[in-house]
């Protein structure tokens, strides 16, 4: 033991967010591969390129549009882009139509500079076996794009940089294609953001987990604070290579999109994982949802075996009292106020009214946002840090045990100051 309080149940806080985080990122991962959100990210950062923004009449109008692109972006489309011929001409090249499965979301999750650069200028040129490629491309400026086209004016004036030179012009492409994909990789961690803060509410409400509850039990309950500082160095023990290599991937990496795609049997191994770990947490912190529908208001000696048990007094509409025996973790006066019907013996609870109150009580509710933003934190940042509590409380423990093995006993203290006297 440290014989520090306070820092034991950091430790404990400190695995629990941290279990709660890698389980929140394993779900954003599959919902990622599932509804391919890279690919629309993607999508919507090609669009950026070779799209035109409308022009809006008004402020208000435009200041609209651009509130629901923000969030029609998660799907990858926008609002206020029109012109979508050369996007969609671009997209059915061979470089770019054979990059995907060829099912359903049938979109490229990545794309390198090489073949954007190919797959655009195919899509641009025209037909003309008499003229060179460089004035097949202008060529196709002129036909396919309109005069006003912002994106032909982008494309007129890289070609203008590169003064007509096929591969400078091909190396421009590239570069304006890497730049908007630094600035996509932005945009998407800000939609992984809102989905990873909408999952792990979901999740930190499923599984209870109130920070302020924890934190009370934590520093009142010994044997529970202890349980978990011991859980937290065995799971980084047993787990810091494989998790480093796993949850510090880039989310816009190619090798780690591909590693992703063709590993969710992977995540959800770990995903199986991490919830007999948290199952584990739960059973020590004693924070399961343990609210049943149906009730017995009859008291026995088995059913108040354990400490986990406690009686909560019961007005029947008989006019007598009787006694429910629910889990300690349940709050006696939401409980009271969600039951909706009496029966032979038992009380009937409306447990979605019960959870609801719950969590949206001034009391809860901070706990619970407290955890989510947490956990919005990311893994990676929770791992080191607990890596370093736990090195740091074991060195201190070993010092500890040194200190009170080089220590003299009392008895031979005294007779030393004794020997001293008389000398």
């Amino acid at each position: 033991m440290s014989g520090n309080v306070a820092f034991d149940v950091a430790i404990g806080l400190i695995f629990i967010y941290l279990l709660y985080s890698l389980y929140v990122t394993v779900v954003m991962e599959i919902v990622s591969s599932i509804f391919g959100l890279r690919a629309r990210n993607l999508s919507y950062a090609l669009k950026r390129m070779l799209m035109d923004e409308k022009r809006y009449p008004g402020t208000a109008a435009r200041i609209s549009s651009r509130i629901l692109t923000t969030v029609m972006r998660v799907t990858g489309n926008a609002m206020n882009l029109e012109n979508r011929g050369l996007y969609d001409h671009f997209f059915k090249q061979p470089s770019i139509k054979y990059l995907t499965s060829g099912g359903a979301g049938n979109k490229p999750s990545y794309l390198s500079a090489e073949n954007f650069s190919k797959a655009l200028i195919d899509a641009i040129k025209v037909d003309n076996p008499d003229a060179s490629l460089l004035a097949c491309v202008e060529e196709g400026l002129l036909r396919k794009l309109s005069d006003g086209s912002e994106t032909k004016q982008q494309i007129q004036s890289l070609l203008d940089d590169a003064n007509y030179d096929l591969v400078k012009f091909k190396i421009l492409l590239e570069n304006w294609y890497n730049d908007t994909m630094e600035r996509a990789s932005g945009w998407f961690k800000q939609t992984t953001q809102v989905v990873l803060f909408g999952i792990g509410f979901v999740i930190v409400v499923s599984f209870n987990v109130d920070t302020i509850s924890m934190i009370r039990k934590l520093s009142r309950d010994d044997n529970a604070r202890n349980q978990m500082v011991q859980m937290a160095a065995n799971f980084v023990e047993k787990n810091e290579a494989g998790l480093q290599s796993v949850d510090k991937a880039p989310a816009d990496d190619s090798t780690a999109v591909k590693q992703i795609h063709t590993k969710l049997d992977s995540l959800q191994a770990t995903q199986k994982m991490l919830q007999e770990e948290i199952m584990n947490t739960q059973t020590v912190m004693g924070s399961n949802w343990y609210v049943s529908d149906s009730i017995p208001y009859t008291l026995t000696s088995a059913t108040l075996a354990g400490k986990e048990w406690v009686e909560i007094p019961y007005k029947l509409k008989n006019g007598k009292n009787a006694y429910v025996v629910v889990h300690r973790s349940v709050d006696k006066g939401i409980f009271l106020n969600a039951v909706k019907a009496e029966t032979e013996g038992f009380l009937k609870l409306n447990t979605v009214k019960y959870k609801y109150s719950y969590v949206f009580t001034w009391e809860h509710f901070w706990g619970y946002l407290m955890t989510v933003l947490a956990l919005s934190l990311g893994a990676p940042f929770w791992f080191d840090l607990l890596n370093k509590l736990v090195k740091l409380r074991s060195s201190k423990a070993i010092a500890s045990d040194t200190d009170d093995r080089s220590r003299p006993s009392g008895l031979a203290m005294s007779n030393r100051g004794i020997l001293n006297r008389v000398g």
